[in-house]
């Protein structure tokens, strides 16, 4: 498997090599330029593909023999989005996976006493989810987990065990933090989109027959197609023979510790 310790340990091979053959003969800068960017590529799609397993082993889809899916939501959570999420589900008598911003957790304690009470998982998304997170020294990242676990704790009484990586980057530096903080990183295999689509015909045509048993969707909170899409997504759903629940009950482990 690609990861980032295997390929630093090929490309710092092939490097020795050529510089000893540079040594004995004279070889053109621009085969060192060549592989700088080989390997700056492949980091790069390992780093931005969280499927890729790069950095770490990253639970995206499950292997399972149950007709069960997973419906995540991340961002929120969201006044009046969120909510609106949460009376589609119930109607239904669906339960989903909310991947929260802690600052938002303390700002609606109300919606996170909801999800609770409603039986929705919730997990961790980086206290701020600042756009540089991925840019963040080892400790600045454990203070942000830990900070949102104990912004969740402070309400429920529970702590988070599943933490999804703020744009679904993935780093060395992320990687030992999560190690050290002990949660387990969770990413997704079915992409809506939804925070470039507006059209919830396209939104749909996204998930529309491509689902299957093990799949995790992500959707966000924050994505007015996603809450006008919903109770159609969950009728499709429903409709190839799938059953959603909790990221929990799809992987079969525990969610808070």
């Amino acid at each position: 498997m690609l990861t980032f310790k295997n390929t630093k340990l090929f490309f710092g091979s092939i490097l020795l090599l050529v510089a000893i053959l540079d040594y004995f003969y004279t070889i053109p800068v621009w085969i060192y330029a060549v592989l700088v960017i080989l390997f700056l590529s492949i980091v790069f799609y390992g780093s931005y593909f969280i499927h890729s397993n790069f950095h770490m082993d990253v639970a995206c889809n499950a292997t399972t023999s149950k007709n069960e899916i997973a419906l995540t939501f991340d961002d929120g959570p969201v006044e009046k989005n969120t909510e609106q999420i949460l009376d589609i589900l119930k109607s239904n008598g669906v339960e989903a996976t909310f991947f929260c911003i802690g600052e938002r957790i303390s700002q609606n304690p109300a919606i996170i006493k909801r999800m609770d009470s409603e039986n929705h998982l919730v997990g961790n998304h980086s206290f701020t989810h600042h756009f540089f997170f991925d840019l963040f020294s080892k400790e600045k990242m454990k203070q942000e987990i830990t900070d949102t676990n104990y912004a969740l704790e402070k309400i429920t009484n529970r702590k988070m065990k599943f933490f999804r990586p703020p744009y679904g980057v993935t780093t060395p530096v992320l990687a030992k933090a999560i190690q050290e903080t002990g949660l387990r990183p969770m990413g997704w295999n079915v992409r809506s989109m939804d925070t470039v689509i507006k059209n919830e015909k396209q939104l749909l045509s996204k998930i529309k027959g491509k689902l299957k048993a093990g799949d995790v969707l992500l959707f966000h909170d924050t994505a007015l197609v996603t809450i006008n899409s919903l109770q159609t997504i969950l009728n499709e759903i429903k409709q190839q023979g799938l059953q959603p629940v909790r990221l929990d009950k799809l992987f079969n482990t525990e969610a808070y510790g």
